[in-house]
């Protein structure tokens, strides 16, 4: 046991001790790491920003836009979905929606024109 505890004295004495100058440049050094970040990180918030308001725009766009009166026949895709399908029934701002293979009962608002019906 003890030739252990001498072992570990050894070893801990091998650590080489940071001198206060040492600690000083380390903690300049890591100052200024950050400091190159928030200015890093000040650019990419302002980037996000004007992002985000070209996207309410866009957004306000498309709300404003008449929605198309919807028909029994008419071609139709979720908004936020590629698969296109075909109106079944309409009944109360409700439309069943033909996707081929499979039905589906959906909001008219939800819908977006895609190809009205062929007379």
């Amino acid at each position: 046991m003890g030739e252990l505890l001498k072992i570990v004295e050894i070893e801990n004495s091998k650590r080489k001790k940071e001198t206060p100058k040492e600690k000083k440049i380390k903690k300049v050094k890591e100052e200024k790491i950050l400091q190159e970040v928030q200015k890093e990180v000040e650019v990419i918030r302002e980037r996000k920003k004007e992002e985000k308001k070209k996207v309410e725009v866009l957004e306000q766009k498309e709300a404003n836009k008449p929605k198309a009166n919807l028909k029994i026949g008419d071609r139709v895709r979720l908004e936020n979905g590629k698969a296109v399908g075909t109106i079944d029934t309409i009944e109360k701002g409700k439309a069943v929606v033909n996707y081929g293979m499979f039905t589906t009962n959906v909001s008219v608002e939800q819908l977006e024109l895609v190809q009205a019906k062929k007379k």
